[in-house]
């Protein structure tokens, strides 16, 4: 999982719990008010890395 830190991606480890075809329970590795980068697959597997910067346009992260 991916959180914004200040301008840039970090990654963090999250422990998952119960999960159907929609959701997936986060157990821990993340605290209330941290900012979650989500997106399609192909942009979280392929082109988001730890460090990078990001930033917001009108549509969401770039």
């Amino acid at each position: 999982m991916f959180l914004k830190k200040g301008t840039k991606a970090q990654i963090v480890k999250v422990t998952t719990g119960i999960s159907d075809d929609t959701y997936t329970e986060i157990k821990s590795g993340i605290q209330p008010g941290d900012e979650v980068i989500s997106g399609s697959y192909s942009v979280i597997s392929r082109k988001l890395k730890d460090g990078i910067k990001v930033t917001y346009d009108k549509e969401g992260m770039k």
